[in-house]
Formats: C-alpha cells, structure tokens, sequence
C-alpha cells in the first residue's frame, strides 16, 4: 500500500483507472444504501472517485434495514427512471441469483464479461485469483450479470459457536464439556449450585434468540446441519445436505430426530430459556446485560458481543469463551456456511449508455486495486486507518501487517462520512482480512476480532462433507418462483417443528409425531424441493 501510494502521490495512473475527455462531468445516477449519519452524495470517497474520475455521482439513497431496503429497491427498478448502476449491501437488499437471471433476460441489467475486459483489470484479476468468487459471480450461461462482495471473513465461516460462561466452570471446579451427557451435567450445574454465587435460583443455563437458534451447534453431535430459524432461513435451503451425491433432508433423517430427544432433555429439565425461540436479539442481550446479577450460562452466536455487550465495566463479557465442537455419533463436527452470499451487490443496467458503463466499471475496478480498496472502505489515512509501526502483528501472526483500523469518532463527519463502508467490501480476500493488525490483548474491545479469530481455529475443519454447497448452485429460472415457494413452507415448516418438539408440544419420542412430521413435509412437496437442488447440484 505504501508503494501504492507513492505512486499515486507521482500522479502516475492504475490501469484503467483514468476518465477520457469524451467522459466530462458525465452525471451517473446510483442507487446505494447508507448507514446512520453517513451520506453518500457528501462523502468524502464519493468526492474523490467524481474528481478521479470527472464523473458527478448522483446518489439514490436508503438504508441497512433489509425489508425497507428491498422495497426501495424495487420500487426503483419499477420507476420510470433506472439508476445506472446499483451498489447494494449483502444483507440489505443484494439481487438475488434468480433476480439475476430474470433481470438479465428481460434486459434490465447488463452482461458485465466484455467491460470487464476491457475497462477493469482488477476486477478480472479477482476473478482468477479466487475461483470460489467466479463461481459465485457466474451464471450457468457464463454470463455475470452481477458481483457478489466477496467477503472471506474467517469468524463468519463458522457461524454457530456456543460460548460458555467460563468463570461459572471455574466457581463450580467444572472442566469443559466434550460430550453430549457433559453439556447436560455442566448446565444442570450451571441451574442448581448457584455459579453468580447471588445466593438466588435464578441462573438461565442456555439461552438463544429468534435470530440465533440454539439448535445448530447441539445438532452437530447427532447429525450434520446448519439449520437456522426464521421463515425460510433467508431463503436458503439450510435443512439440506448430502449422503455423498446424494441430496437430502438432515431434518428428516434418524439422527435429527436423536438430537431432538436431546434438545427436549434439556428443556424438560429446565435448561433452556422459554423465550429462546420467540425473543429477538435487543432482548436476548438485555437478559445477558442484567443489571441484578449475571445470569446467563451460555448462547450460540457468531460471536459473544450478541448475547452481552462488549465492554462492560464489570467485564462480564469476559466471562464468555467457545467451547469446541462437541464429540458426538461422528466426532466433532460444526456448521460451515460460506460468508459471501450468493447474487449480486453491483449490477450496471441498461439506463446507462456506453460511455457510464465504462466510467463505472473504472470506479469499481478502482475499488478492487489496493489503494482504492482501503480508501473506499475504511477512509483517509489518519483518520479512517493507519499504517503499522514496528512490532505490530497482523490478525493471522503468519501474515505481514498491512494497516489499522482506527476507531470511529462519531463527532468528526471525516470519520463518519469519509467512506463507503459495508457497500465497499468488494473483495476482503482471507489474505486482506487477516493481515490486519489486531492487538494482542484478546479481552479489550480493540482485540475483539483477535478473540474470534482464536476462537475460529477450535472449529476449523471440523466441517462435515455432509454440508450441502448451496452458494455454488444456480437453479433455472424457470424454477424460481416454485422454489421460492418451496422453500419459504418447508424451511418455515421445520423451523417450526424444531421448536415443537424441543418444547414438548410434539414429543420427539412418539413415533405418531414423528411420522406426522415427515408426512406434513411430503405434503409441502419436500420431495419436490429435493429434486430441484439435486439437479442444480448434479448440473454443477
């Protein structure tokens, strides 16, 4: 980045990266998504991309939140007007892979294979050097109607980690469970012998959230899953997965059935919080913060901060630390899921004639060179980042660091206007992520992201080959909208379920609810919903 900088400070050009006269104040219309006192058509990479470039940016704007988002997105596709371009956030409002192909036979958005080639070398050096985001970005005709943000965050891989509350092991001299029949004892402990030491019953051992399911890390002991909740899991298959090439339903096999005995163990017995599966995540957190006592045992989460706020002065935070995989019928396993999502965030379309096409597909391969990559996504150096000084480490010890991420001073718009954010994460290769400095300090706020990476390396490659690759399959869309259908009642109908037969509502014991079960799915045409993955993954 040094040498990066060097020579833009020489005024000498990245390829492609220079705006011709032909190109003067064109005006480009984009519709992106902000967050809190951000504005894009103020901010301060927006400003340096319309002077790089000889471009006015006129943004259309909304926010993060993913319903809103989507609605204005589609209202915007529906308008008179199209913008030019679209640049999204993943889990705002990204096209999804069927949207891609409808978009693109109906002419709305643009092939984007040939202005790769021509105007953005980066971008197409991206594409060699990570296959897994060529295959994400590319359609079954070879069309790339659309780039994903390819996000290689290491933490994300391995969503659903359970952390534990280690100073109540300590107070009750309890190791770390490794089993199944371990986890239950620990949290049985964890109910009846007082660990805050308050002198009251009114410790919650496990507790969860709407968002973040308790279901997936116990899963892992009987069968491989990376079940989620909520209607349709995003709209994506989470209760499939493979028996060799063999597509299948993990919810529908004997060993879903034996974790679910387990899970109606723990609830029978007290265990789990009655608002586990019906709360949001604000409240879930506010069990966590308690202001009477500490009183949560342990969650599943992507990361602690989700289930007590980071940086408490009490430092009850710090109390929370992963467990591993548990070893279970087929030793320890854990849920895989790819942290990029499948669609796209940037799509040009056909609202801009040729000379747009190619100033934009200059600004975002800009955003792909080192320079620019740092610049769009985390500011201005001094303010936003910061080089390493001698004796930092990276994130990964094995890396060179590269730069620091410097805190937000919210009072200060070249902090908070002064780049892209989320919307710029183009491409955060595992290399980009990890050779970030992070102190080494895991339990400060400052070196958080050390704490998960650490706590990572206790689930990498404990994956299954059961997880069923969904990211990477494309399914015609001729079949969409009955797919969409599909797995909206079948991934509602499991979630559900899973639900009823933890609580008791259903007894995962009884043979009639169990068949029930599996009848109600082959009647919301599981087998259907089958047949179609098995396809588009026997296509790939």
């Amino acid at each position: 980045m040094t040498a990066t900088a060097v020579i833009a400070t020489m005024g000498l050009a990245l390829v492609g990266c220079t705006a011709s006269a032909a190109d003067d104040q064109k005006v480009i219309t984009i519709f992106g998504e902000q967050g809190g006192q951000m504005d894009l058509n103020t901010n301060s990479f927006t400003k340096l991309l319309e002077d790089k470039f000889d471009v006015d940016i006129d943004f259309q704007t909304t926010g993060y939140d993913s319903a809103a988002a989507t609605e204005a997105r589609q209202i915007s596709l529906a308008g008179g007007e199209l913008p030019e371009a679209y640049m999204l956030v993943p889990w705002a409002s990204q096209f999804t892979q069927a949207e891609l192909q409808r978009y693109g036979e109906q002419g709305l958005i643009l092939p984007l294979n040939d202005l790769i080639d021509e105007y953005a070398p980066n971008i197409a050096d991206a594409l060699d050097a990570e296959p897994g985001f060529k295959t994400l970005a590319t359609a079954p005709d070879g069309k790339i109607w659309g780039l994903p943000q390819w996000n290689d965050c290491y933490h994300c891989s391995y969503p659903y980690k359970f952390w534990i509350n280690t100073e109540w092991l300590d107070n009750l001299g309890l190791a770390m469970p490794t089993t199944p029949d371990e986890f239950f004892d620990v949290m049985m402990a964890f109910k009846t012998q007082d660990p805050n030491g308050n002198g009251v019953a009114d410790e919650i051992p496990i507790t969860g959230s709407a968002q973040w399911s308790i279901v997936p890390y116990i899963m892992n002991a009987f069968i491989s899953n990376s079940f989620n909740t909520g209607a349709g899991a995003n709209s994506q298959p989470i209760s499939l997965g493979l028996d060799g090439d063999t597509v299948q339903m993990q919810t529908m096999q004997d060993g879903w059935r034996e974790g679910l005995k387990f899970l109606n163990k723990l609830w029978a017995a007290g265990l789990i919080d009655p608002a586990a599966f019906s709360q949001g995540g604000d409240t879930m957190q506010a069990t966590g913060n308690s202001a009477e006592a500490v009183v949560v045992g342990g969650f599943t989460a992507i990361h602690p901060g989700i289930g007590v706020s980071i940086g408490q002065e009490d430092g009850r935070d710090n109390q929370y630390n992963p467990v591993p995989p548990l070893n279970g019928a087929e030793g320890p396993i854990t849920t895989y899921q790819l942290p990029s999502v499948p669609g796209a965030t940037f799509v040009i379309t056909k609202a801009a004639d040729e000379v747009e096409q190619k100033v934009i597909m200059e600004m975002m391969d800009y955003i792909f060179t080192p320079e620019g990559h740092v610049r769009a996504q985390h500011g201005e150096e001094g303010i936003g980042w910061r080089a390493p000084e001698e004796g930092e480490i990276a994130l990964d010890p094995e890396l060179e660091p590269s730069f620091v991420d410097l805190p937000l001073d919210e009072e200060n718009e070249a902090d908070y206007n002064g780049n892209w954010g989320p919307m710029a994460q183009v491409f955060d290769t595992e290399e980009f992520r990890n050779a970030q400095v992070q102190p080494e300090d895991i339990y400060t706020q400052e070196g958080f992201e050390r704490r998960l990476f650490q706590a990572t390396e206790l689930y990498e490659g404990k994956e299954s080959d059961a997880i069923f690759p969904y990211w990477n399959l494309w399914v015609p869309v001729e079949e969409a909208n009955e797919l969409s259908t599909l797995t909206t009642n079948i991934e509602s109908n499991v979630a559900t379920s899973t639900a009823e037969f933890i609580t008791g509502v259903r007894d995962p014991n009884s043979d009639a609810d169990w068949d029930a079960y599996l009848q109600g799915l082959q009647g919301l045409g599981v087998d259907r919903y089958v047949e179609i993955w098995q396809a588009a993954y026997d296509a790939s």
